[in-house]
């Protein structure tokens, strides 16, 4: 619950026992990890009176004043024990300072603890996403912006993987948190920065993975409900694997259900112990579940996001899956921020039209939330087709949206065997950051011959994409020179430009130095 506008993020581990007000103050920096550790009565995981029920919350009270009230969590011994009589709370603080904070419990050993702690600059030795804010959606009417952004760092362009989707769960490729890791690295060194992960999929497609307390679905189930239960061991994994993944610049994109899987579970709770244990992390993401129709219908999905942005003091950014036409009722949601789509069925989509369909798809949805009057929803692919066809997110990127990429089975192999997707999304991306992407809207009409999407900021950058090279001719505001670049869509993170010139304002005719597809960067001089 957010109880005054909020800024916090993340990097420094440290687990704090309180005892009494006037010691020395613990000291933590800006947006790292602050974790308290309260002493509740003697419980064990399993047995009746059933610890996870006992609830606590933890007001912080920042030093100007802003209070966030955050969830707080059974953690069984504090060591990834099920027994014992520790409770966390987990929080990261947006504000240099002395900051203080009240706990709030039904139980009395947990009730009315106290204490105060500062705050100080970022670390110098914070890592990846530690160093620079929350990720947020900043979007407004009037300011149009489409995409999410660091408090304290950079727009986002999303080139993210899609799967495996179970990547928490059995395949033996994934299935230790030291593969995982080698995973997010592979992932990392391609440029790759976000991946989907789903964290609920009993009775879904692959049944192997949930955050309760169980070594089977059918015990899963039988704490998931009103007297829900949490693998406390399993979610530290958990914590560790995203604490990896801050630090090497991959957001953990939360999926938190699965399509036609069980939806029986306390979603109130559920949402409650995944905020109160990974809400502290600097860029985290939120989707309701993959695929929503097959269990909800949108009003309902609707009804839980919102439940989910009143229970999240940091207000992460939201989405639902599988809302693939611009729908009013979708745009003028406050509780979302991004799209989900899905394009087709596996295999369904074929060739250069269907990839190149996702440019109009994202600029449909930005002109529905133009034509209402609302802030503009990041537009994102989550399961585009064809898959693994550079020419769609290309699309995507020209449109104004951004891309998740869904990759072709069997989904039980390394990630390298799915190049040379990862490398070229990553290079994708290294030219979109290049140019102030979060200021420009596709313009295709300045394309006036040939086969081109344009992405444009009219006078100040250009960027397009010609699907099958050839030639083109493009019209450039007048009253300026500009400097004009080709990138081979083969390209990865690391690529260059090359076939350098320069051009002045009007109709240019320009050719691609190859055959194939090619990108093209133009850009202002001076200003």
């Amino acid at each position: 619950m957010r109880l005054g506008q909020l800024t916090c993020f993340g990097i420094l581990v440290l687990t704090v026992a309180i005892t009494s007000a006037a010691e020395e103050l613990d000291r933590f920096a800006k947006w790292s990890k602050i974790e308290f550790a309260f002493a509740g009565p003697e419980s064990r995981g399993r047995a009746e009176p059933n610890p996870f029920a006992i609830r606590l919350d933890v007001t912080f009270t920042s030093p100007g004043g802003t209070r966030y009230q955050v969830p707080g969590f059974y953690d069984g011994d504090g060591r990834g024990g099920l027994d014992g009589n520790v409770w966390k709370v987990r929080f990261s603080a947006d504000e240099v300072g002395v900051w203080t904070f009240r706990t709030r419990s039904n139980n009395a050993r947990l009730d009315g603890k106290t204490g105060r702690y500062s705050v100080t600059a970022v670390s110098r030795s914070a890592k990846g996403f530690w160093r620079l804010g929350r990720l947020e959606y900043t979007g407004t009417r009037e300011n149009g912006i489409r995409y999410l952004k660091f408090r304290d760092g950079p727009y986002w362009l999303k080139a993210g993987c899609d799967d495996p989707e179970n990547f928490l769960g059995k395949y033996r490729s994934y299935d230790t948190l030291a593969k995982r890791k080698a995973a997010i690295d592979y992932l990392t060194g391609r440029g790759v920065n976000s991946l989907y992960i789903m964290t609920h999929n009993l009775g879904g497609d692959d049944r192997d993975v949930w955050p309760w307390l169980g070594e089977t679905a059918r015990e899963a189930m039988a704490n998931g409900g009103a007297k829900a239960r949490f693998d406390v061991a399993k979610l530290e994994q958990w914590r560790e694997l995203f604490e990896h993944m801050q630090e090497q610049g991959v957001v953990p994109y939360l999926v938190l259900e699965d399509d036609s899987a069980w939806k029986g579970y306390d979603h109130e709770r559920y949402y409650r112990e995944i905020i109160a244990r990974f809400g502290y992390l600097p860029a985290l993401i939120f989707n309701m579940g993959e695929e929503h129709n097959e269990n909800y219908r949108l009003s309902e999905a609707l009804d839980w996001m919102k439940h989910l942005a009143e229970t999240d003091p940091y207000d992460h950014p939201r989405g639902i899956h599988n809302v693939n036409r611009p729908t009013d009722q979708y745009v003028k949601a406050a509780q979302v921020d991004f799209t989900a789509i899905q394009t087709g069925s596996p295999g369904s989509r074929k060739g250069l039209d269907n990839a190149l369909e996702h440019n109009r798809i994202a600029i449909d949805w930005i002109n529905r939330c133009k034509s209402l009057g609302q802030r503009p929803l990041m537009v994102g692919f989550d399961e585009g087709r064809p898959e693994q066809h550079r020419a769609a997110w290309w699309a995507a990127y020209m449109g104004g949206g951004v891309w998740e990429a869904h990759v072709l089975q069997p989904y039980d192999r390394p990630m390298s065997s799915w190049e040379p997707t990862w490398t070229e999304l990553g290079g994708a991306r290294a030219f979109m950051e290049t140019l102030p992407f979060w200021e420009m809207e596709p313009r295709n009409d300045l394309v006036k011959s040939g086969k081109a999407l344009c992405f444009a900021q009219i006078g100040r950058a250009y960027a397009l994409y010609l699907p099958t090279g050839g030639s083109i001719t493009v019209e450039l505001a007048d009253g300026a020179t500009y400097d004009l670049a080709w990138w081979n869509p083969g390209n990865g993170k690391d690529g260059r430009f090359q076939d350098k010139g320069s051009v002045t304002g009007g109709a240019w005719r320009l050719t691609a130095p190859g055959d194939g597809d090619w990108a093209l960067r133009i850009v202002r001089v001076s200003l």
